[in-house]
Parts: C-alpha cells; sequence; structure tokens
C-alpha cells in the first residue's frame, strides 16, 4: 500500500475543476491498486481550497502553507512538495493538472523524484489493474499509450477533460495536516501585480454543450447555420483540426490530441469524420450527437447518437425545433 498526491490547482481561492478529474482517477488508481489518496494543496490562505476537498472520499488533505506561495511558482512549489516528501512518505503516484500554468512544474517533478513523468495525457485504459496513459506524439500525429514499470514514483499530467467526474466519490472525512514548509529557494523575483487575461468568448474546458464542425461544412462562409444552432443551445463552438487548418475557425476552438480536451455534457460533432486525433479530445463527452452523410464514418462507432444525412438539411430542422422547444418551454 503507497499513497497517491493530487496535485491541487487552485487560484484566487478556487479550486480548477481539473482537480476534481484528479481525484476521480486517484479514486480509481487506489481502489484498484490498494493506495490511499491525498490531496496536496500548497499555497497561502488555502481554507476555502480544504473546505470544497472536505466532501470527497479521500484520506487527508495536506496543507502546505506559506506567504512565499500565495503565488504558483515552480521553485519554492518544488521546495514545498520536497519538504513533505521528506516528513512523511515518498509517494507511489504524482498526479498533476497538464495545464499552461503547470509545464514547467511537470518536468521538474520528474526531476525531483528521479523519474520521467508522463505529461499531456488525455485517457487512460486499464489493464486489470495496471493504467495504459492514453497521450498525443509527434505534433498529434500519432497516438501512445504508456504502461509505466517499476515501483515510483511515477509522476503523470493530466489534460482538463480528460477524465470524467461521473464516477467520483463523495462523502469522505479525510484527515486535515496543515504544515509549514521549509521555502529555500523562493528567489529575488516579486509579483508586484497579477493582471487576469481577458476572457475569449470560447471556454470549451468548462462548457457543458459543445457544438462542434469538421470538414463537412465545406467552407467558412458555410459556418453561419452551426453558430445558429449554438446559439440556440448556449453552446460552444469547437472545430476538428482541418477546420482550424483551413483558417475557417481560430485555434482556440481546435478538440483533440493537438487542441484541447473536453468533456460535456453534451457534444454534438457536425460534418466530423471521427479520426482518433480528434477522437481523444471529446470522447469522455456524456452524450455524443454526430450527423454526418457518411455512414461509414468513425464517429458513429462512439456516437451515443448517429443521423446518417445531409448536415445542411438537418441542422437548420434541428435548430428549428430547438427554438420551439424553448418557446413552448419544453427545452
Amino acid at each position: 500500500m503507497g499513497v497517491i498526491w493530487v496535485i491541487v490547482d487552485h487560484r484566487h481561492q478556487k479550486m480548477h475543476p481539473v482537480s476534481i478529474e484528479l481525484i476521480a482517477l486517484a479514486q480509481q488508481l487506489a481502489e484498484r491498486q490498494g493506495h490511499t489518496v491525498w490531496a496536496v494543496i500548497a499555497g497561502d490562505g488555502v481554507d476555502p481550497i480544504i473546505d470544497a476537498l472536505q466532501s470527497y472520499d479521500i484520506s487527508r488533505i495536506v496543507a502546505l502553507e506559506d506567504p512565499r506561495l500565495q503565488y504558483l511558482s515552480a521553485m519554492p512549489y518544488l521546495d514545498a512538495w520536497q519538504f513533505l516528501a521528506r516528513s512523511t512518505e515518498s509517494p507511489v503516484w504524482v498526479l498533476y493538472p497538464h495545464t499552461y500554468r503547470y509545464f514547467d512544474i511537470g518536468a521538474r517533478l520528474g526531476v525531483m523524484f528521479q523519474t520521467e513523468p508522463v505529461s499531456d495525457v488525455q485517457g487512460v485504459v486499464w489493464a486489470d489493474t495496471t493504467p495504459i496513459w492514453v497521450k498525443p506524439v509527434f505534433a498529434g500525429k500519432f497516438v501512445a499509450r504508456i504502461r509505466l514499470q517499476g515501483t515510483g514514483p511515477f509522476v503523470v499530467g493530466i489534460q482538463p477533460g480528460a477524465i470524467s467526474t461521473d464516477q467520483v466519490r463523495t462523502g469522505g472525512s479525510p484527515e486535515v495536516v496543515r504544515m509549514h514548509p521549509e521555502i529555500r529557494r523562493a528567489g529575488q523575483r516579486r509579483l508586484i501585480r497579477s493582471i487576469a487575461a481577458e476572457r475569449g468568448r470560447v471556454d470549451l474546458a468548462n462548457a457543458p454543450i459543445i457544438v462542434a464542425v469538421g470538414r463537412g461544412i465545406g467552407s467558412k462562409e458555410k459556418l453561419a447555420i452551426v453558430e445558429e444552432l449554438a446559439r440556440e443551445l448556449d453552446a460552444a463552438i469547437g472545430a476538428s483540426r482541418p477546420v482550424v487548418d483551413a483558417g475557417w475557425l481560430p485555434f482556440e476552438h481546435q478538440i483533440g490530441s493537438s487542441g484541447q480536451t473536453v468533456a460535456p455534457k453534451l457534444y454534438i460533432a457536425i460534418g466530423i469524420s471521427g479520426a482518433m486525433q480528434h477522437v481523444v479530445g471529446m470522447k469522455n463527452a456524456k452524450v455524443i450527437v454526430a450527423i454526418n452523410k457518411d455512414p461509414e464514418a468513425p464517429i458513429f462507432k462512439i456516437a451515443h447518437y448517429g443521423i446518417v444525412d445531409d448536415l445542411f438539411k438537418v441542422v437548420p430542422i434541428l435548430t428549428q425545433k430547438i427554438r420551439e422547444w424553448k418557446e413552448t418551454g419544453r427545452l
């Protein structure tokens, strides 16, 4: 029996949703391999994060508290995690969020534990009790499946949207342990102020409904019917890589191995064939609806509902129906 660390991502006293995905994954690992789960928080003034975590079925919440940990910075955070590893026990698994804020930290965690980290994970399949990590390689042209051997520590970075939170277990009563780590490498940098970037129109990671479009739309000028459907559903618009490569939509809309990984409640794939590079980015959607005139399109293999017909006929009808249902209170 060993320990699984879940590195909790938080900002402005709010926990990032990917942390719940990591807890769900850690619970699966713990159940299959007999480990215990620790949620590890590094920061200052983290009581709201502790409160948010106390409802989950985990063994321990470890709060590493110091004013120098108020803002995410690689070296002070590594000092805090090293302090924890020295003070308690070295973990078997370290799960961290593969986000823009943690790109460099994941690699440094690998150095810290003298192991080779697996980053950019977009899914997991199980071989009995052993996880097989699924990630894109060669700029998303291929998908690798990685089995880690040995006794650990194993460091794994998980993309947001890669793990379903449907089965995350709640109802726990975790022990809360507060520690004041030795911070040796705070450095000479001093944060003067933090300015939030202006949010774009696209928030695919947190969108409950996504209407995604593929090359079957034919041209940029024909995107209007997809945009109208998205408006009626109050949905975000996603895209396959060919749509972005053609310049019909900007990169922030791209879903797949070289774009974003998403797990919405509803995913409507319009004119998307279903290449593996796209599927790995959306296969965890709760309900997948595919519209494609090719009955042999691979997208139908994972779709819960499929419509084999011309999208230019189906989408306007679907939009009109949704509009009618909203007007009559049925939606």
